[in-house]
């Protein structure tokens, strides 16, 4: 049986929220650097994927303009995740979600500019949802309106990956899906490792066998079928449409982390807020008019 566009970004949203939980947990470890982390993390990722490579039919390019897209999408996967991992050590995982919410707009512009999808009067109202929730999150009456270090990492991290995807949609014309899984997490791995001093260094502590690490390994073993899943989604489905809808992973991501990881910060507040976003990209998936 051949899965619908839609049952792979289903199964991305469970496998991706529950790897974005673990990861939430394990970088919270005092001896964890969220820059190892990050080439740990996708290092592994890609190394894991490899298995997979022998149960489909190959296929790269061999035109060097589109290694050069692969590179530039590479860059944008070593910056955006290293701010990512900084953000998660740092505040809540429900916060994090919330703000990379804006992923869904930047995902929907993306397609809409350079993959000429079509614009919807339901998408702008649903962008203003988007940013009214974010509001409602971050504002206070009396208080100045402003974000700390690790929200404009986040901010960053949504501006960067919306980014990677788009290329990631290009690219997946002319690779099979697993060799570009493996490809694009090599890549920004060894960069970081290379070009971010004291890396490799600080990625022992990560491999040595304590019940921390076995939570990164499964938390990279989830994240390996999440995004195997999503790749595939991106090649028969359209970025305005498998984009927005993935997003929607932060329901379950939000919702676990209120109840197991306890994250209570401007409760009231961050759950109208967070509706106001789902209700934000509903309008931009589901509600066309």
């Amino acid at each position: 049986m051949t899965l619908s566009w839609f049952h792979l970004v289903l199964f991305y949203i469970v496998t991706n929220a529950a790897s974005k939980l673990l990861q939430k947990y394990s970088v919270q470890d005092e001896e964890v650097d969220p820059t190892a982390y990050s080439a740990y993390f996708l290092l592994a990722v890609g190394l894991l994927t490899i298995p997979f490579l022998p149960f489909e039919k190959i296929q790269y390019p061999t035109e060097p303009k589109i290694w050069l897209v692969v590179l530039l999408s590479s860059i944008f996967y070593t910056v955006c995740m290293i701010l990512f991992f900084k953000a998660l050590k740092t505040i809540e995982v429900s916060q994090v979600e919330a703000l990379a919410t804006i992923r869904t707009i930047w995902l929907m512009l993306l397609g809409v500019i350079f993959f000429k999808e079509q614009l919807y009067l339901s998408q702008v109202v649903g962008i203003f949802l988007i940013f009214f929730g974010l509001v409602v999150i971050y504002w206070q009456r009396g208080k100045e309106f402003h974000f700390e270090k690790p929200h404009l990492y986040t901010l960053s991290y949504a501006i960067l990956i919306s980014c990677a995807y788009a290329l990631d949609k290009y690219l997946l014309s002319y690779f099979s899906v697993a060799l570009f899984q493996v490809v694009i997490y090599l890549i920004p791995a060894l960069i970081t490792i290379i070009f971010v001093p004291n890396t490799f260094e600080k990625m022992k502590v990560l491999v040595k066998p304590r019940k921390n690490n076995y939570i990164i390994l499964l938390c990279c073993f989830l994240q390996m079928l999440s995004t195997l899943a999503l790749y595939r989604a991106y090649q028969i489905g359209e970025l305005s449409l498998v984009g927005p809808l993935a997003q929607t992973s932060i329901i379950v991501t939000i919702i676990v982390g209120l109840i197991v990881l306890k994250e209570r910060w401007n409760l009231r507040r961050k759950i109208i807020g967070i509706i106001l976003a789902i209700l934000g990209i509903a309008f931009i998936k589901f509600i066309i008019f």
